[in-house]
């Protein structure tokens, strides 16, 4: 009984595990450098409102920083009720795999201009087919060959990719877009965040005094007496009370 049970555990490890990438996943943004003291992950779906609202505040963020203080990374995941997301997203690896990744989020940025016409109730009386050459126009618009293209939407290495790249955001524990990381820890911010409040979060981690600071000013507080007020992300207060410590990105805890 016992050896049941263990092959059973080994056939179900076997049957999780998700393929290994081919390359690692997700886009960087400019270069953005593998040494950068901080790393921002974004998994963003290209039909999806927020992470087209949150995604040029993001951009933003990354100029202000520069390449080599923080590494912005894009990973698409498509969310499975925005019925053209897929093909949105194998277009982006397709993309990539055309300019050598240097045009990658200029198609994030064209699908996003151009979501009226693709979300669910502009094209739900359209054809698979219909869609691709829709997205093979957008692809035209970039200057790049609808002919070469449009094949590539259904080539098994871009499906793949498409696939491993939504499996590995489930493996993260992302569930909806845009779901934000930095430096690997998932951060409680939204869509509407500004890049101040991107920097409010950031600049505590480039400079460890300024953290010292931020713990500081949390005792200067409204909160009830023996209390401290803990703001751990922009917008986002606790109050702590005595034996516990504001930390940013989590809030009071002992």
């Amino acid at each position: 009984m016992m050896k049941f049970l263990i092959a059973a555990c080994l056939v179900s490890v076997v049957y999780g595990q998700i393929p290994i990438p081919s390359r690692e996943v997700g886009y960087v943004y400019k270069n953005g450098s593998d040494s950068a003291p901080v790393h921002l992950d974004v998994f963003i779906d290209l039909i999806c409102p927020d992470s087209k609202q949150a995604l040029p505040t993001l951009l933003q963020v990354a100029e202000m920083y520069g390449p080599t203080q923080l590494q912005l990374t894009a990973h698409i995941f498509p969310l499975p009720y925005h019925r053209n997301s897929f093909y949105a997203t194998k277009g982006a690896h397709a993309v990539a795999a055309l300019t050598k990744d240097n045009m990658t989020f200029d198609w994030f940025n064209l699908v996003y201009k151009n979501m009226p016409v693709l979300v669910n109730s502009a094209t739900n009386q359209f054809s698979e087919d219909h869609m691709k050459d829709v997205f093979s126009s957008l692809a035209g618009s970039m200057g790049l060959v609808p002919a070469t293209f449009e094949p590539m939407l259904d080539d098994p290495n871009i499906e793949e990719d498409a696939r491993v790249a939504w499996k590995y955001g489930c493996t993260r524990g992302v569930a909806a877009t845009p779901t934000f990381f930095v430096n690997d820890v998932m951060v409680g911010a939204t869509p509407t965040w500004t890049a101040a409040q991107w920097k409010q979060l950031i600049d505590p981690i480039l400079n460890p005094s300024q953290k010292r600071l931020l713990f500081k000013s949390h005792r200067l507080s409204a909160c009830a007496p023996n209390t401290k007020r803990c703001e751990y992300l922009p917008g986002k207060i606790e109050c702590c009370t005595s034996g516990e410590a504001c930390i940013p990105n989590v809030g009071c805890r002992c």
